[in-house]
């Protein structure tokens, strides 16, 4: 029997001589894998579709375990996130973020709605101020988000990913300008001002926070 469901690929890996398979974070079964039969011919019907970044609602056959994708019908491509260099590296971060982090058919669905208005706000508004926002929802939605604090000094701590007020041996350090950014987009003041060093080292930040949280190093982050 047939099923429907709504996704983002995140993810496509070449299998085989024409084959591709996705990883697909979708609205009704959270991440799954999925097979695209002989998509890497010229004349393949769905060649188009099978393609980071793709929103579109899947039609599933079973084969065995595997789930074979017979025909989508494209929701958003995003195409603006893929024209330009760092609304694409940005979205990969996020996309990156599900793939690594997120366990297979744990159906996530406000994950997935959190994870859907990011990539249109990547692709409409600032890149990196919303790269900051998903980052900090998903850390907040994990069950593991940050305190901020109002102080003169502020220190990461290494080990567990948290701010701290209290130097102590795991921790360092973080510029006021770096740290009032992230704090800023937390508190939903999108409209920040930045340089370009500052928000870069914001987000080097928050990787270093999911490396110490999840233990995945996301390696998207370094083409940012």
């Amino acid at each position: 029997m047939d099923t429907k469901v709504k996704g983002i690929i995140i993810q496509t890996y070449d299998y085989k001589e024409a084959d591709k398979l996705a990883s697909i974070f979708s609205l009704e079964q959270g991440k799954i894998l999925a097979k695209f039969i002989g998509v890497k011919k010229e004349k393949a019907k769905l060649k188009s579709i099978a393609q980071p970044f793709v929103f579109a609602e899947f039609v599933l056959s079973k084969k065995g375990n595997t789930n074979i994708i017979t025909s989508a019908n494209i929701i958003d491509e995003f195409s603006s996130i893929l024209i330009n260099y760092n609304k694409m590296m940005c979205g990969y971060v996020i996309l990156d973020i599900i793939r690594s982090i997120i366990p297979n058919q744990k159906t996530e669905s406000d994950l997935f709605l959190i994870l859907l208005a990011s990539l249109k706000n990547i692709e409409n508004k600032d890149e990196y101020i919303y790269t900051i926002d998903f980052i900090l929802k998903f850390i907040s939605f994990s069950g593991m988000g940050l305190k901020f604090y109002d102080n003169s000094k502020i220190y990461l701590d290494k080990s567990t990913g948290n701010f701290e007020i209290k130097k102590n041996f795991n921790s360092v350090e973080i510029g006021k300008k770096v740290y009032e950014i992230i704090k800023n987009i937390n508190e939903s003041n999108y409209n920040v001002e930045y340089n370009l060093n500052n928000i870069k080292q914001a987000l080097r930040l928050l990787h270093n926070i999911i490396y110490a949280k999840f233990n995945e190093d996301i390696k998207s982050f370094e083409f940012i």
